[in-house]
């Protein structure tokens, strides 16, 4: 289940920086019956066949080309201890980008590398453990999203970018309706457990142009009220609760 704990400070706005002829099938008999007729010849004359690989395998890099991932929040990790396979687990990088681990506590495993995150938790669990020895796969890549509602033209989901601001997320949904509340934008940010709450106040840089100092997260949830929103808590259980992405556990009532 999930709580809503809501902040209390008023945020403004701020924008960072074919199929061939017939004579084809032929050509492309020829050539078939030409290589098999080859390697049938090598066979015979006792050259070693390499066996192929799996179909599952993965493609080798080309050299120079090859990039480690790094951990994304949202990202589904397997973590395994060779030595240990009773504290194996699969944990999810939360939106803060940390994990926690039954030894080793909580760790910031986001722009990490799974070999990086793998010492990591060597380095955090050594202390506990005789010589461990951990890997770290990525089970699952994230869908990094944030979810747009209420008064804006197009509803709907908008693919994450780093650096995106709560106007660049609505601009990308059609903007805002002539019926919006602009100056109370309703900020749901997904954390351990619970939903950290934001009213922002949009209306000030639409007007001056003036930078947003908001930053959204992967998950974050933007609703544009069309009347100003007083108790936000009051608000979610009315009108939002059924509309998030998880179920959230409502706290204490928060007016602003």
């Amino acid at each position: 289940m999930w709580r809503l704990h809501i902040s209390q400070r008023m945020m403004l706005g701020r924008t960072r920086p074919v199929r061939s002829a017939q004579g084809g099938y032929i050509l492309g008999f020829v050539l078939v019956a030409g290589v098999l007729t080859f390697a049938t010849g090598c066979a015979r004359q006792g050259s070693p066949v390499a066996a192929l690989p799996p179909l599952d395998a993965p493609l080798p890099q080309p050299p120079g080309q090859a990039t480690p991932y790094r951990i994304k929040p949202g990202d589904l990790l397997r973590v395994k201890f060779l030595y240990h396979p009773e504290l194996d687990v699969k944990v999810p990088v939360r939106p803060d980008g940390g994990i926690t681990l039954q030894v080793g506590g909580d760790i910031h495993a986001a722009g990490l590398t799974t070999d990086e995150l793998a010492q990591v938790i060597v380095d955090r669990t050594k202390d506990r453990l005789r010589e461990p020895e951990v890997s770290v796969l990525v089970a699952q890549t994230a869908d990094l999203k944030v979810y747009v509602m209420g008064e804006v033209r197009v509803p709907g989901i908008v693919p994450y970018r780093e650096g995106m601001t709560p106007l660049q997320a609505i601009a990308d949904r059609g903007g805002f309706l002539d019926t919006a509340r602009v100056d109370s934008v309703l900020r749901l940010s997904p954390g351990d457990n619970e939903y950290q709450g934001t009213r922002l106040d949009l209306a000030q840089a639409l007007r001056s142009g003036a930078p947003e100092d908001v930053e959204l997260r992967p998950g974050d949830v933007l609703y544009v009220p069309r009347t100003f929103i007083g108790d936000v808590n009051a608000f979610v259980r009315l009108y939002i609760r059924g509309l998030l992405p998880v179920e959230p556990r409502v706290g204490a009532g928060t007016s602003f």
